[in-house]
């Protein structure tokens, strides 16, 4: 069997760790965990875990041995690793929560976590290296944009699309039909009524261009 690394030893790789114990627990895992990479061989030198960092990601070496899972919350860092480990030949898997839900019309890339709660309901799409946190919902026929990450109770409506390495705030709303640009950041607690240009920043209730 093969072991599954986890690529970022911050807090939502820490979240991730537990995630994946709930999948093993439920016997849907085909993969071992073996420990995470972080350029910070000291990330979790305060914290009690039976798993440890097992190497930077800078040098680490592309393996057959491995499959891989990038849980990294910022979109631009976790699409630029994710990339050129992809580029390299490594095997990443999604990763859902037994708690999750995904529609069947629903379709989605490789390297989406679905954390616990989360909703993924009909005719949705999710590129690759999507996050979608805790209690967030995804929409019918919404589209999220690769390295995206929806963060906890987040709700993407329906028809709403988000580019590429969106980051939204915990409960941020996403009305129907609205389009968030690429790169663009999304305030917590915000409701965005009218489409976000790229790179912006919106907050507010209802979210304003700041």
């Amino acid at each position: 069997m093969k072991k599954m690394l986890i690529i970022g030893a911050g807090g939502f790789g820490r979240e991730v760790l537990e995630y994946a114990k709930d999948i093993q627990e439920a016997g849907k895992a085909d993969w071992e965990i073996g420990g995470f990479l972080d350029d910070n061989l000291k990330a979790l030198d305060h914290y009690s875990y039976e798993y440890q960092v097992v190497g930077t990601i800078k040098d680490h070496t592309i393996s057959d041995a491995y499959v891989y899972l990038c849980a990294i919350g910022d979109p631009k860092t976790k699409l630029m690793i994710g990339r050129k480990f992809l580029e390299d030949g490594a095997n990443f898997i999604n990763l859902i929560h037994p708690t999750a839900y995904i529609g069947r019309t629903s379709k989605m890339g490789i390297n989406v976590v679905l954390c616990p709660g989360s909703k993924v309901t009909t005719d949705v799409t999710l590129g690759n290296f999507v996050a979608v946190d805790v209690n967030a919902v995804c929409s019918h026929d919404s589209k999220i944009g690769d390295g995206c990450t929806i963060s906890h109770f987040c709700d993407i409506t329906g028809f709403a699309s988000l580019g590429e390495g969106v980051f939204l705030g915990s409960s941020a709303c996403i009305c129907p039909s609205v389009s968030v640009g690429d790169y663009a950041r999304i305030g917590a607690g915000s409701v965005v009524l009218k489409d976000v240009g790229a790179g912006e920043l919106a907050y507010g209730v209802p979210a304003e261009v700041r």
